[in-house]
């Protein structure tokens, strides 16, 4: 029998109408990028919303600002429709892009940004993890810091005491007597002697082994007598100072607290005095206290016993760690079966005295504190912490990613704990100052490691204190910065409701007999090395040998300014500060502490290959007498490259034609934000003979003027609505940058 040709007919039929009846499906859609920086001059920046998934339905979404989230204002920086609604045709493959206004203002300002997000869709389903764009818009009105050369440092030579890796230059002290060098090569367990005769071409004399004492972490020298710090071959017990003559031999050594990390003679060369910094071992069962140890070293080293030797403990803090942390400083180490003490955990990194030799004032750094010791009666007179980087602020911005592509100096809610590495004091018309290198560090033992990405899922963000957690954690914003996880949590519940990072990437200046900060760098030192025509290029580059990565410090603590020296040139105080990270020194004129003033930044690294000096750590001042060539000199010991470099320096009377008038520094305007009513204050870069400010209004309009002398000024805000308002200032003739400020 023929089979039926139509038989199949009626089902083929009812399965057509069944597919076209059957359901659209939706589209999948997302943002392309989760990041998108753009000059504030392109005139819009354009975020793309793609279709990960296409469907067969019309789909719509939602694009809208993310609110309590950036710093860039919406009708002041961009404009943008909130909400903005997308529609995709059915069956559509295409992405969209929302192209934003921009305004191109005249402020030097950070990068700013704001977020937008995708909701509401209609047709279609948002790809999870993928509906925030962080948009940065980078200013281009911010130039170079300016640099008023008055003093300029000349390169004239790196000597290099063997083979990088094996070997390392960490500490210098130089003798005027003997016009020698004395190294504290710690990774080749030396004390190495170069002659200093000719700065140039620094030669080799003599390389002791310290195998025989332990490891070398300091070195000092007066009139010939070498004093080593140096740590037991077991760490965690007592160190030792050894003393050489000129050359190196052996005149005798006494026993200090454990794990000498500094040595330093007062001026008057009354005491040397070591910072005992007593880390624990790795697992914490073995956790010696911190101390300081004087050496009365009246009768010179023919006098030195051990009976000479006072070691000063923090014992007597042991009741008050409540009362300390209170009072900002960190107390955290130990395991939780077994905390440490107060004297335990505090750990003396670097040693300063005041110019009459009654005072030590010692940095604690992972306390993020500074200890003041009376030299005199061998007792502790107070204990300060310096506090932390508000990096939301005016002028406290940062690089924070290793990943993102530019260079995005942007205000964050997070604080910077300065924890401060070098110190030196200076002296201003009578007045004891301190300034110090805020390096930051972290403990990182098997038994405490604190340092954590802020992206990783063992930091949980508070979501009441950061509603916007995704956008923080993103690796191009905050992901990869690194954090402590021993600060933050205020109330206890295993959530983080502040930020801690490492490090100020700053200088501060105290005062000290207070110590209260009277100046701190902020980010400057972040924008001057960004933004140099030659070093730009290694922005934040690690210090590690081969050919440098620019930006992968960023995530850790910037530039780590590392060593601080001071010097009198004329009438002018001058500061030196090593940056350990990328490298080089800025030179700064504290003449007024309260306003630093740059003078110079100089480099002597490769920015392609591992060659030049890689990791300055100490940092040492000749001054014309003591040099060999009548020149003042700057020392810089280069920890990684295993080099000694010397500057020569020479002062300008005045600045040479050949450099171009630098634009006026910009103004310090504080508080900022102003709660309403209160005044705002003004500090000038200097004093000005005669000075107008005048405050405008976001459309423009004058709001308030005043004409003034001096270099600081009150702004009232009486009477200002709550809102974001435009400083502008001349000075003698010279207009500065306009500053925006708010008002609450």
């Amino acid at each position: 029998m023929r089979p039926n040709l139509y038989s199949f007919g009626p089902a083929a039929a009812l399965i057509s109408a069944l597919a076209l009846a059957a359901p659209a499906t939706a589209q999948t859609l997302r943002m392309a990028a989760s990041t998108v920086a753009v000059n504030e001059n392109a005139g819009t920046a354009s975020v793309t919303v793609s279709i990960q998934n296409p469907g067969t339905a019309a789909a719509t979404v939602q694009a809208v600002l993310v609110p309590g989230l950036g710093t860039a204002t919406a009708g002041t920086d961009f404009t943008y429709a909130t909400p903005t609604t997308l529609t995709f045709p059915a069956g559509s493959t295409s992405s969209q892009t929302i192209n934003i206004p921009l305004t191109d203002d005249a402020l030097a300002e950070p990068a700013e940004y704001f977020a937008l997000r995708l909701q509401n869709p209609s047709g279609a389903t948002l790809v999870a993890g993928a509906t925030d764009a962080l948009v940065f818009i980078k200013d281009n009105d911010t130039g170079a810091p300016a640099q008023a050369r008055n003093l300029r440092l000349q390169h004239l030579g790196s000597y290099q005491n063997g083979a990088a890796g094996t070997n390392s230059a960490e500490i210098v002290a130089h003798d005027p007597g003997t016009q020698r060098l004395y190294v504290a090569n710690s990774v080749g367990g030396k004390l190495d002697i170069l002659s200093l005769a000719n700065p140039g071409a620094i030669t080799a004399v003599a390389s002791i082994s310290m195998a025989p004492y332990g490891g070398i972490n300091s070195v000092a020298v007066r009139n010939g007598v070498v004093a080593c710090a140096v740590e037991n071959a077991a760490p965690q017990s007592p160190g030792a100072v050894v003393f050489f003559n000129q050359d190196g031999a052996f005149q005798k050594q006494v026993t200090v607290g454990a794990m000498p990390d500094m040595i330093s003679f007062s001026p008057d060369g009354r005491y040397l005095v070591t910072a005992n910094e007593g880390e624990p071992n790795a697992d914490y069962s073995n956790d010696p206290e911190g101390s300081v140890s004087v050496i009365d070293y009246a009768g010179g080293l023919a006098g030195v016993t051990q009976a000479s030797v006072t070691t000063v403990g923090f014992a007597g803090y042991n009741g008050q760690a409540a009362t300390l942390r209170a009072a900002g400083i960190r107390l955290y180490g130990g395991i939780p079966a077994a905390p440490a003490t107060v004297a335990q955990d505090i750990e003396p990194e670097y040693v300063a005295f005041d110019a009459g030799s009654q005072t030590a004032y010692i940095t604690l750094q992972e306390n993020n504190a500074v200890a003041t010791l009376n030299l005199a009666t061998k007792q502790f007179t107070s204990l300060r912490s310096v506090g932390f980087q508000d990096h939301s602020q005016p002028g406290f911005a940062l690089d924070a990613s290793d990943q993102a592509a530019d260079v995005l100096l942007a205000n964050w809610p997070i604080r910077g704990l300065r924890l401060p590495d070098a110190l030196a004091s200076f002296q201003v018309q009578g007045m004891t100052y301190l300034i110090t290198a805020n390096e930051g560090d972290a403990r990182e033992y098997t038994a405490l490691t604190e340092a954590v990405r802020l992206g990783n899922a063992a930091y949980p963000l508070d979501p009441t204190a950061f509603p916007n957690a995704s956008l923080l954690k993103d690796n191009n914003a905050l992901g990869r910065l690194n954090v402590t996880n021993k600060l933050g949590d205020t109330n206890g519940d295993g959530d983080f409701d502040e930020i801690y990072s490492f490090g100020g990437r700053s200088f501060s200046i105290l005062n000290a007999q207070t110590g209260a900060v009277v100046h701190d760098s902020g980010d400057l030192l972040e924008r001057l090395t960004s933004t140099d025509p030659t070093y730009g290029a290694i922005f934040n580059a690690s210090n590690t040998t081969g050919a440098p990565a620019r930006k992968n410090r960023s995530d850790d603590k910037g530039p780590e300014p590392e060593g601080v020296t001071t010097a009198v040139l004329r009438d002018t105080v001058y500061a030196f500060v090593s940056m350990e990270r990328m490298g080089g020194v800025a030179v700064f004129d504290v003449n007024n502490p309260a306003q630093p003033r740059l003078v110079q930044y100089v480099n002597n690294r490769s920015v392609t290959s591992g060659t030049g000096d890689q990791g300055p750590e100490g940092i040492v001042f000749v001054s014309a007498p003591n040099s060999p060539t009548g020149q003042p000199l700057l020392i810089l010991a280069n920890e990684v490259s295993s080099t000694v470099a010397v500057y020569g320096v020479q002062l300008r009377g005045t600045v040479l034609a050949a450099h171009h008038a630098q634009p006026a520094a910009p103004l310090v305007l504080y508080p900022n934000p102003t709660p309403g009513g209160q005044a705002l204050r003004v500090q000038l870069p200097q004093s000005a003979a005669s000075a107008t400010y005048t405050v405008r209004n976001m459309l423009g309009q004058a709001v308030g003027t005043q004409s003034f002398r001096g270099d600081a000024v009150q702004v009232p805000t009486a009477g200002l609505a709550p809102g974001v308002y435009v400083l502008s200032l001349v000075a003698d003739g010279r207009t500065a940058a306009p500053q925006r400020f708010i008002v609450k």
